[in-house]
């Protein structure tokens, strides 16, 4: 695919918070779309409603449903990206011209069939795997802890309203004592 008409596509649909190919994409009242980790993080879990960061509207539903159909279409352009890259000159095995297509899980390196296929590489130890089937796993993994990091700051939030608000009220009746 031409990199002039990928970076188009991926500009289309990059989350306007990250700035990457959106992940787990959801599309709020307005119409704008977001990666439902964005969308976590940048909205503190409080009752007031939330505004989108694009348009200023404001959200008053939280229930996010993911848009199945955007999602397909980062997959391809995620997927169009990692082959363009792998079909640059510098991504080609050093040793045989070929494409790099299959990931060495132990090393964490990109190898050509015939490199996997080296004796370095037939050891038991080492799990192959092709390049986008590792992309996948490692964007769920990715999409996994985005989801739990995103858990932790809307829980991290409440707890420090909760300490607030008992704070103030440790401060209301330190003032009535003094006075």
């Amino acid at each position: 695919m031409n990199s002039v008409i990928l970076e188009i596509l991926h500009r289309a649909i990059a989350c306007p918070n990250c700035m990457n190919c959106l992940l787990d994409p959801v599309t709020i009242d307005c119409g704008h779309n977001f990666c439902r980790p964005c969308l976590y993080v940048s909205w503190p879990d409080i009752p007031a409603p939330a505004q989108c960061s694009i348009c200023k509207t404001e959200i008053r539903r939280r229930e996010l449903k993911s848009n199945t159909t955007l999602k397909n279409m980062a997959s391809c352009v995620r997927k169009a990206s990692l082959w363009h890259f792998l079909s640059s000159e510098e991504q080609k095995c050093g040793i045989h011209r070929k494409t790099k297509k299959v990931f060495c899980e132990v090393d964490k390196s990109l190898l050509c069939l015939l490199c996997s296929n080296s004796q370095e590489h037939l050891d038991h130890r080492h799990r192959h795997c092709p390049v986008d089937r590792a992309a996948e796993e490692c964007e769920e993994k990715l999409l996994k802890k985005m989801q739990f990091l995103s858990e932790k700051a809307c829980e991290n939030h409440r707890n420090l309203n909760m300490e607030t608000t008992r704070a103030r009220g440790w401060k209301a009746f330190g003032d009535i004592l003094y006075r």
